[in-house]
């Protein structure tokens, strides 16, 4: 074997969870899963070149927090020998997954559950550690058009629509590693499926993944993009058309693995920096009571409404009013310069980059850093390492809209990150970026 070669392993294990489980990114499901339309599996890539290894997890799941994360990368560690800080940990978003972490007014955590999706990546670790093969990467960027900016203004309003002069990566990234892996990536939430599906499923990117493994009998990890603002074309649709969505997604991946160019060779590195972003500080107190009183209404209207029987029913008013409460206390008591913690992640696989971020990415991330990087091929990784929330461009807040007004009260946060994020968030990757390539 010749020394320094770069090593490989892969290995996926099963997380599917039980019927019955609550699951994650609606409101308004009217129970918990009442079936399995598909498995969802946790995937473990390593590559090892002499003393260095990482690993890169893709799991079938809505997020996880960053705790969990931080404990999946103890274990990493521990058992598979892989340095936490050279592990990153991904979620699909797959909105038709198990609530696997805390969102308001959406249910209960399993947290046996939770245990055993943990224990499924280390033990995915270990047996890819075990599977170790020379490799060579081999990378191509292929059209995919599965997307389309969500964010629509309607008759003055921002809403969740179709906004195709919006910006939108309209792209795959594909990564061949060797005969191991395949590692593909494409900007879109997994929301063909509305809140009315009770089945678990891995969506349009599992039926994708399956489909590229049956032609090239090797897994296939699918990695999200900076999908914040990013729907599907077929969004709130059947299984039919995750299905055709999946298929159109395979079929581009397909033509890229067929395409690659193989890349030059590299070390294995990573960087990695835990940020405070600012919060936006609390409304004046007036405002706070009015929305606390309105969504009491609206709590009690929901009680009337279930006729006493129907918890599901109460579950979204009951979380906006935990919300407004929580919001209500921090303004009485003038809380302001308040912080939330953010990782970013670059992670170098010899000629190619990843850059993981904790958060549903708005698109011109993607589109400007991406570019910007100096390793190139770069992929950036929405739903890593832990899910704060939403984390829009500076120019959106004043557009307003369900991203930008409402999705962080689903979020474990009180508060929304303010618009001076985006500032810090770009000078910290190119500064991580700028780090690894000149191996500082």
């Amino acid at each position: 074997m010749v020394e320094n070669q770069m090593l490989a392993g892969c290995a996926s294990l099963d997380i599917t969870p039980p019927a019955g489980i609550h699951m994650g990114g609606y409101w308004g499901r009217q129970s918990g899963a009442i079936g399995i339309r598909d498995p969802l599996t946790a995937k473990v890539l390593v590559l090892v070149r002499g003393e260095e290894r990482v690993a890169l997890a893709a799991l079938d799941l809505v997020g996880l927090d960053a705790v969990r994360v931080g404990e999946i990368r103890q274990g990493l560690e521990t058992r598979a020998g892989i340095p936490a800080a050279g592990a990153m940990i991904c979620c699909s978003h797959t909105h038709a997954g198990p609530l696997s972490m805390s969102f308001r007014g959406m249910g209960d955590l399993d947290q046996a559950y939770l245990a055993r999706v943990q224990e499924a990546v280390v033990a995915a670790a270990v047996r890819a550690v075990g599977q170790l093969q020379p490799v060579s990467l081999a990378y191509s960027r292929v059209p995919a058009h599965l997307g389309i900016n969500r964010r629509q203004l309607r008759e003055g309003r921002m809403v969740i629509g179709n906004n195709p002069e919006g910006p939108v990566a309209d792209y795959a990234h594909v990564l061949k590693v060797g005969e191991v892996a395949t590692l593909f990536s494409h900007a879109c939430h997994p929301v063909i499926l509305g809140n009315g599906n009770h089945q678990i499923s891995a969506e349009f990117p599992g039926v994708a993944a399956r489909l590229i493994e049956a032609r090239t009998g090797r897994p296939a990890l699918f990695v999200n993009g900076a999908c914040g603002d990013i729907n599907p074309r077929l969004a709130h649709g059947d299984f039919d058309q995750v299905d055709q969505a999946g298929e159109e997604l395979a079929a581009a991946v397909l033509e890229g693995l067929g395409s690659t160019q193989e890349l030059e060779g590299g070390r294995l590195g990573w960087r990695s920096e835990r940020m405070l972003l600012p919060l936006m500080d609390p409304p004046p107190r007036l405002q706070a009571e009015v929305e606390k009183l309105s969504l009491q209404l609206k709590a009690e209207i929901g009680k009337i409404a279930a006729d006493g029987g129907n918890i599901w029913a109460q579950r979204g008013p009951r979380a906006r009013l935990e919300w407004a409460g929580a919001m209500l206390e921090l303004a009485r008591r003038d809380v302001k310069g308040q912080v939330q913690p953010f990782e970013i992640q670059a992670l170098q696989l010899g000629g190619a980059l990843l850059l993981g971020m904790e958060g549903e990415i708005f698109v011109r991330y993607q589109l400007d850093l991406e570019a910007a990087a100096p390793l190139q091929p770069a992929l950036l990784c929405g739903y890593a390492n832990g899910c704060i929330g939403y984390v829009p461009t500076a120019d959106e807040y004043a557009r307003g809209g369900y991203e930008v007004d409402e999705a962080y009260k689903v979020y474990p946060s009180v508060q929304m990150i303010g618009p001076e994020a985006e500032g810090k968030i770009r000078a910290a990757v190119i500064r991580l970026m700028g780090d690894l390539a000149n191996g500082r």
